[in-house]
């Protein structure tokens, strides 16, 4: 039994009944001008040492996350370390390093549309998405349990340097062909946004 989301490796998926393939996920992507805080605020971070985990998290993750909810203001919520803890015995449980909803006023995770894990030091993206697909496909679980009509679940690993997109609908998961980097911010928030698009439509004025 696994212990926790960590633990999955793409031999467990298959005991989920998840099946795994490469694709390209998006068509089209409209670049994004990053804002001058952004700008600003990775080249502050920059200067400072991002050898560990929580460095990295801190420093070069969360301000593109915040960057997200500042154009996103009325369509999501970002939960950062939250404990998820959906099927024990199948060890999905756990925290998740950030958990996005698609209710941008929620106190606490509710309808999450998109898993973000952080690698480790020295793994590669794709070593990594084992566990981000499990929070996935946990986040799909939670959704049908509290009959949330989501048909889609995205992920996301990253380095910080690196992003690396995932999409789950029924069973079955593609990983995004392309990476997307932090030296290029204009193509990685128009990755962000266009998924955000399609699982958040604009609330009506």
């Amino acid at each position: 039994m696994k212990n926790s989301y960590s633990q999955y490796t793409a031999e467990d998926l298959g005991e989920l009944g998840i099946s795994v393939t490469m694709q390209q996920l998006f068509n089209e992507i409209k670049a994004v001008n990053p804002s001058p805080w952004l700008l600003q605020t990775l080249a502050y971070n920059n200067a400072l040492p991002t050898s560990t985990e929580k460095a990295r998290s801190e420093l070069l993750i969360t301000p593109v996350l915040v960057e997200l909810k500042q154009r996103n203001t009325e369509k999501i919520s970002i939960f950062s370390g939250y404990p998820f803890d959906i099927d024990k015995k199948r060890g999905l449980k756990g925290f998740c390093d950030y958990l996005i909803s698609n209710k941008h006023n929620a106190a606490f995770v509710e309808s999450p549309v998109i898993a973000i894990v952080e690698v480790k030091k020295d793994q590669d993206l794709i070593d990594a998405s084992p566990q981000c697909i499990a929070e996935m496909y946990a986040a799909q679980l939670f959704n049908q349990h509290h009959q949330e009509n989501i048909p889609r679940v995205y992920g996301a690993v990253t380095s910080g340097y690196e992003w690396l997109f995932l999409r789950l609908e029924d069973n079955q998961v593609q990983i995004d062909y392309s990476r997307y980097f932090i030296q290029n911010l204009p193509e990685l928030l128009g990755a962000w946004q266009t998924i955000i698009d399609s699982l958040c439509p604009t609330p009506p004025r």
